[in-house]
């Protein structure tokens, strides 16, 4: 592998995937989110309390962590396989550039360009209104080191699954599927307790476990604190089943998710005909 190769991939990546449309629109919304215009007003009206950012970061990781993986799935799903289409792939891969140096470079651009989004939509809605002491931002730094690996998980599965498609549309469509099954299909909170009730808690370990954005919201809520109210079913579950070594075993889970899909990119695009 050579580095200038590489840096030349992962800089090109990198531009390229800033300027993308979707993550510019994705981006917006995101920092919307984050910021909860609304309290804007009460903001000015300087009606918001000191403990605001600690009352506010329970719903923001409820409401946020289900729509990340909007970020990196339909940017990083189409990026090889549309190069692919339009045959730039192969030109690239014709002179020095190694399978390598491609693929390293193609997966930190992206998750450079991903996870700039995800710090600057927290740290920056954070700095613009909490109006708190500087040290409770450590709060969203962390929920922001959270949500940042929950992107790397999205980025090797979408990756996956652009060198698996044909097609860049068919790409995008299983992108956006993952993302439904994950958070819709997977309804985890009436799930679990359905199968709390028949097979017992241990039987919903695996449901969880083995579900990265449910694992990386629960992570979230423990990290800043939350009650009950904010674990939900799931996150009382795996608390009642693991008790304290469920954050080790939630960063484990995170931790595996990553290391798996980032080497079965690497064997599948070794392997891959680049035609």
């Amino acid at each position: 592998m050579r580095f200038s190769n590489v840096r030349i991939i992962f800089g090109f990546t990198f531009r390229e995937s800033i300027r993308a449309k979707w993550l510019i629109m994705f981006s917006a919304l995101f920092f919307f989110l984050a910021l909860n215009v609304p309290m804007l007003v009460l903001l000015a009206l300087r009606y918001i309390p000191p403990d605001y950012l600690e009352r506010y970061l329970n719903y923001l990781v409820s409401l946020s962590f289900p729509f990340l993986p909007l970020l990196s799935l339909p940017v990083a799903s189409a990026s090889i396989v549309e190069e692919r289409e339009s045959g730039s792939l192969q030109y690239v891969l014709s002179g020095p550039v190694s399978k390598t140096d491609f693929l390293v470079g193609r997966a930190v651009g992206l998750l450079a360009a991903t996870t700039a989004v995800v710090i600057l939509g927290y740290g920056v809605a954070a700095l613009g209104v909490f109006n708190v002491s500087t040290s409770k931002y450590l709060l969203v730094g962390e929920i922001a080191v959270i949500g940042t690996a929950l992107n790397a998980v999205m980025v090797g599965l979408a990756l996956v699954i652009s060198m698996m498609s044909r097609r860049k549309a068919t790409a995008l469509g299983v992108a956006l599927f993952c993302w439904f099954f994950f958070t819709v299909l997977s309804t985890l909170g009436q799930l679990s307790v359905a199968v709390n009730l028949s097979a017992g808690p241990s039987a919903v370990l695996p449901l969880v476990i083995t579900n990265p954005v449910e694992v990386s919201r629960i992570l979230a809520v423990y990290v800043i604190g939350g009650g009950s109210e904010q674990l939900g079913p799931t996150g009382l579950i795996l608390n009642y089943v693991l008790r304290s070594s469920a954050p080790y075993y939630m960063l484990l889970s995170l931790a595996g998710w990553v290391a798996a899909l980032y080497a079965i990119c690497f064997v599948i695009f070794r392997r891959q005909d680049v035609v």
